[in-house]
């Protein structure tokens, strides 16, 4: 039995996950209308547009539509990355068809207030001040340009002040015409809602004509280099913030499951390299971390870690230390056996809510054009070997494939160059 159910209704991939012992069921809303889609002129409308959508529409109110949601005992959000912006939202069971309807009405009905336009520019412009006052994502902030110069992958998705307050309601409009209204999105449902509820209700809901295509952002453009590439920024803070980031893969490729398992062998877990060796035995940080993060055509994986400003050379040693040993010999028998068992164990973890269900089968949808089976991929991680991920290790740890940022006091580009001599 498939994991989930996809049909198109009005020309919307609809998938349903049913649970009628579920006591709640959770919708979402994907749109591939991300801050890679924007405009030079349009820095931070993405987001900003996901705001907006609950600030009203041709039917509700702002308070209306969260009282909607609220009043029920559920909740309402939504989000946005760089290739996604959802909304979504939970309510208990027997509410479902009210809130696919509810968020379709926000998607293709909302009237972007002029006074609420404007209000929630303030409200935006303080989320980014409340940004840069965290060095961990200023120092992620940093990489990103610095991994992608001049390219939408590499702003920040919030936009900054200055784009922020530059966006006309004009122009917030025409975004949300063109890449909401104008793109065809898929519905994801999982819980405790049937199959003929969700046509019933995904029939009027999104009864108006949907187009087909969404078009594609502009490729990213890796740097080249020879060199590790490193930008530091100044805060009067007490930590030095670094973050490794080396050019990796895109969603689709086969070897991103080699990567990811090698990411866990590094730092996903108290277990890792880098945690047991960065805090339990040296005691240079309080967390040590690592990620990967792809899109349609490129992605990176990433290194992050807070510290004392003294100990960064040292830390840095360290990490390059684990990288090249990981693309020397790969992974131990034992040592891979463990991170296969934590990253199935894990997978299975997240699946258990309606919440989770529904970003994996929309997620998918709308990434891939098919929900993936968990068994699929869970199958896929258990298949990789020593050997894979001694071959991603091997083609990743690069001088040349990375950069390093970092945020804290006193820091210039020329101390964490000389930090991260170690990386060549």
């Amino acid at each position: 039995m498939s994991y989930a159910v996809v049909e198109t209704i009005a020309g919307v991939p609809v998938v349903h996950r049913e649970n009628q012992e579920a006591p709640g069921v959770a919708v979402g809303l994907f749109y591939p209308a991300g801050s890679r889609w924007e405009n030079t002129e349009e820095h931070g409308a993405a987001h900003f547009v996901e705001h907006l959508l609950f600030k009203g529409t041709e039917k509700h109110s702002c308070k209306e539509l969260s009282r909607a949601v609220e009043g029920r005992g559920g909740d309402l959000n939504a989000f946005t990355g760089e290739e996604t912006l959802c909304l979504h939202g939970r309510v208990p069971a027997g509410h479902g068809p009210m809130l696919i309807s509810l968020l379709a009405e926000m998607a293709l009905s909302s009237t972007f207030p002029k006074e609420e336009v404007e209000r929630e520019r303030g409200v935006i412009t303080e989320e980014i001040r409340m940004m840069d006052d965290q060095p961990a994502v200023v120092a992620g902030e940093a990489l990103n340009a610095l991994l992608w110069p001049e390219q939408t992958l590499g702003r920040p998705i919030a936009g900054t002040i200055a784009s922020v307050g530059g966006i006309p309601r004009k122009g917030l409009m025409e975004y949300w015409e063109r890449r909401i209204r104008g793109v065809r999105p898929v519905l994801a449902i999982a819980g405790g809602m049937s199959l003929e509820e969700v046509r019933k209700t995904a029939r009027a809901a999104l009864r108006r004509s949907i187009p087909t295509a969404s078009g594609e952002p502009i490729p990213a453009k890796r740097v080249r280099s020879n060199t590790v590439r490193v930008v530091a920024v100044a805060k009067p803070v007490a930590q030095v913030n670094v973050t490794l980031g080396i050019y990796a893969f895109r969603r689709q490729d086969p070897r991103r499951h080699g990567l990811r398992m090698l990411s866990v062998i590094l730092g996903e877990a108290m277990s890792s390299r880098l945690f047991q060796r960065l805090r339990e035995e040296q005691g240079l940080v309080y967390s040590v971390s690592s990620g990967v993060h792809l899109q349609r055509d490129d992605g990176a994986f990433y290194i992050s870690a807070g510290l004392e400003p003294g100990n960064l050379s040292k830390a840095l040693g360290l990490i390059a230390g684990e990288l090249k040993s990981l693309a020397a010999k790969g992974p131990g028998a034992a040592e891979l056996k463990r991170a296969k068992d934590y990253v199935t164990g894990q997978f299975a973890l997240g699946l258990e809510g309606t919440s989770q269900q529904m970003f994996w089968i929309g997620d998918s949808m709308l990434t891939r054009g098919r929900v993936v089976e968990p068994k699929e991929a869970i199958e896929k991680l258990a298949a990789v070997d020593a050997k894979i991920v001694k071959e991603v290790a091997q083609e990743l740890f690069q001088p040349g494939r990375m950069g390093v940022a970092a945020s804290g006091p006193e820091m210039d580009a020329a101390k964490l160059a000389a930090a991260a001599q170690s990386l060549g």
